[in-house]
């Protein structure tokens, strides 16, 4: 496959990808997948030729993990997320081809060309897990987790694994040059989290721990930085720890002293089998009887007892939207600021539940007049989205996305989607406001997101727009979009299924 289809899979994938991003695209990317055959794609080919693959700047998001802890994702420009993958998915094949196969996650599909989907990969994974315990009772299972992975991967290490695959040179020197840029324009270290391209890379780089294992006649399975050796002996699987250990040392790596344990067989079982999700899912597929309510069960049993567990969270809303239950709107919406790590679900959940939506949408006015939202930017964002999505218009919330958007303190993608909101109510003078505001921002990102505002609100004539392409370095391709008269559609949120 060449660079121009690498670029166009990689589009693709972005595209495909954005209603479940964690940083969506204020108007889903429509600007690129217009001007993709009208010179857009055969600018970054340019680019990548020339040497300049960026990153030209990035934005590091504390994205949660649980309700206290976060992770750090990398937010790209869309000409740079685009590049950074095409590159990587051109050694993708390469690097698949080296990899164990009990390895699931990242896998490449060689006959489309693209990473293969997380989520079929994740239930093998677990699958085979659940197949190894079952098959022998006698086994114990040690569990391995790398402290802060992504974080700690030695770029000049990878880019020796890079070049020892052979293959294209220039790829891999246009690779380890984008991660350099990245760690040095921002305070952030190691690879990017967020791309599936870097999943792909982050495979290659244990590659050594997987040689290791294979060579000791280890069984195990990874996903990512998650490994699970089997084996009946404890001193047997205390000494493979040891050996991985010492192969992650000298890769820069270490584990993480809170993730990694050895268990017995009972132990594992209870770990590895999650009955009661399981069994409730499999219920409420079936229509069997009582299902619902013993769904209710488990839901007044977590917000009795103040539970925030993530997977719980998603996996509830999830049942609870299939059986159109709307019994935790209420709950969600006093508990938003615990719910960020299930921000999506929760979105997804409301979004759903029509028959209250005037509940809902007072709730989340108020909320974003709180004292809580500057604090809670990316629930903030959200619920910008969500109004925007349902189309429904607030002056109480035009109002709170005017003070969003006029805050540069407060993070870009929260004040992308305020600029939309305005836009979509603005009045004339409010225009003119928006448009003095375009020509003050510093922020592309932003200033992206006002120019779509000032034409959702009927303020760009053809003449400002022509000043714009002409005084704007990289709002052409959006401003040779909005001159076709386009509907800019709203956001995708969920599935459509309401009740």
């Amino acid at each position: 496959m060449d660079l121009s289809s690498r670029l166009t899979k990689a589009k693709d994938l972005l595209i495909a990808g954005e209603a479940e991003s964690e940083v969506p695209d204020v108007i889903g990317y429509q600007d690129v997948r217009h001007q993709w055959q009208r010179g857009y794609r055969e600018t970054l080919e340019q680019a990548i030729e020339d040497g300049a693959c960026g990153p030209d700047s990035t934005n590091i998001i504390d994205f949660p993990k649980t309700d206290l802890t976060v992770r750090p994702v990398a937010r790209f420009s869309t000409r740079d997320r685009l590049i950074y993958d095409a590159l990587v998915f051109n050694v993708a094949d390469q690097i698949d081809r080296h990899l164990h196969p009990d390895v699931f996650s990242y896998r490449w599909d060689r006959v489309k060309g693209q990473p293969k989907g997380w989520w079929p990969n994740w239930k093998s994974y677990r699958a085979k897990s659940l197949r190894a315990i079952r098959s022998d009772t006698s086994l114990r299972v040690a569990y391995l987790d790398i402290a802060a992975f992504y974080e700690h991967i030695d770029v000049a290490i990878l880019g020796d694994d890079l070049e020892a695959l052979g293959g294209d040179g220039r790829t891999t020197g246009h690779i380890i040059d984008f991660l350099t840029r990245f760690q040095s324009i921002n305070h952030a270290w190691g690879l990017p989290q967020g791309p599936d391209a870097s999943g792909i890379l982050a495979n290659l780089y244990l590659a050594p721990v997987d040689s290791y294992l294979t060579q000791n006649s280890a069984r195990f399975l990874r996903y990512s930085d998650d490994i699970k050796v089997f084996h009946p002996d404890w001193s047997e699987l205390r000494d493979l720890f040891l050996g991985v250990n010492s192969q992650l040392r000298s890769r820069r790596l270490a584990v993480s002293p809170s993730k990694t344990v050895i268990l017995d067989p009972q132990d594992a079982r209870e770990r590895e089998t999650d009955i009661r999700h399981d069994s409730l899912a499999g219920a409420i597929r079936h229509g069997r009887p009582r299902a619902r309510e013993n769904l209710v069960t488990y839901f007044e049993e977590i917000t009795k007892e103040g539970k925030f567990n993530g997977n719980q969270v998603r996996f509830i809303l999830g049942q609870l939207r299939l059986l159109r239950d709307d019994r935790a709107v209420g709950w969600c919406l006093e508990n938003l600021t615990r719910l960020p790590h299930a921000i999506t679900h929760v979105f997804k959940y409301l979004s759903a539940a029509k028959s209250r939506a005037l509940e809902v949408e007072t709730a989340l006015a108020r909320f974003l007049h709180s004292n809580h939202s500057v604090a809670h930017p990316l629930i903030e964002q959200r619920i910008l989205r969500y109004f925007i999505a349902m189309g429904h218009k607030d002056e109480r919330v035009k109002e709170a996305a005017w003070a969003v958007l006029g805050d540069r303190n407060r993070v870009d993608y929260a004040r992308e989607f305020a600029a939309r909101y305005v836009g979509q109510h603005a009045s004339i003078t409010e225009g003119q406001l928006l448009r003095h505001r375009f020509e003050g921002e510093t922020s592309a990102a932003v200033r992206r997101a006002v120019l779509v505002a000032l034409y959702e609100a009927g303020y760009l004539s053809t003449r400002y727009r022509n000043e714009i392409m002409a005084s704007f370095p990289g709002m052409e391709w959006l401003c040779n979009f909005l001159a076709t008269d386009p509907y800019i559609n709203p956001p995708r949120i969920g599935p459509y299924v309401n009740f």
